[in-house]
């Protein structure tokens, strides 16, 4: 099972869906895709190795093989590609929920790897971000049931 990352909440929340119906003796690989002109590689390493060391900590607990890789270029073409080069069964990912205007101009990750992935590919919308006072209101609704 093949699970990119970009280190964000959605991303995580992919990989520990992902990593909770990982069975057997599969093994979830944690794919990051980098920019490949953003910078020192031995810099950028070091920071998605701090995050990975993160991800392996939370992941301990759910017994599954698991392997890290970074690549660079055009995140959905590298999706794909270490896909096919895996032989990815299943792909999970993590979706921003980008809409309207801002996803006709950016553009979307998640609908072009479900487009031409060589396996299933199972996108998590992130829930709607909410804000402090929603939180708050919740809260004290649910200590009053």
């Amino acid at each position: 099972m093949l699970c990119p990352v970009d280190f964000s909440p959605s991303s995580e929340r992919a990989l520990l869906h992902a990593a909770e119906h990982c069975q057997g003796d599969a093994e979830l690989i944690v794919l990051h895709v980098g920019n490949a002109g953003s910078g020192d590689r031995g810099t950028l390493l070091k920071e998605h190795l701090h995050q990975f060391s993160r991800y392996s900590d939370l992941l301990s607990t759910y017994g599954c093989r698991v392997r890290f890789a970074v690549e660079y270029g055009s995140p959905a073409a590298t999706i794909i590609d270490h896909a096919r080069k895996t032989g990815a069964s299943m792909i999970v990912l993590g979706s921003h929920g980008a809409s309207g205007i801002r996803r006709l101009l950016v553009g979307s990750t998640a609908e072009s790897v479900m487009r031409n992935a060589p396996c299933p590919v199972l996108v998590l919308r992130s829930p709607e971000p909410v804000n402090e006072a929603e939180a708050v209101h919740r809260k004290q609704k649910e200590a009053i049931l």
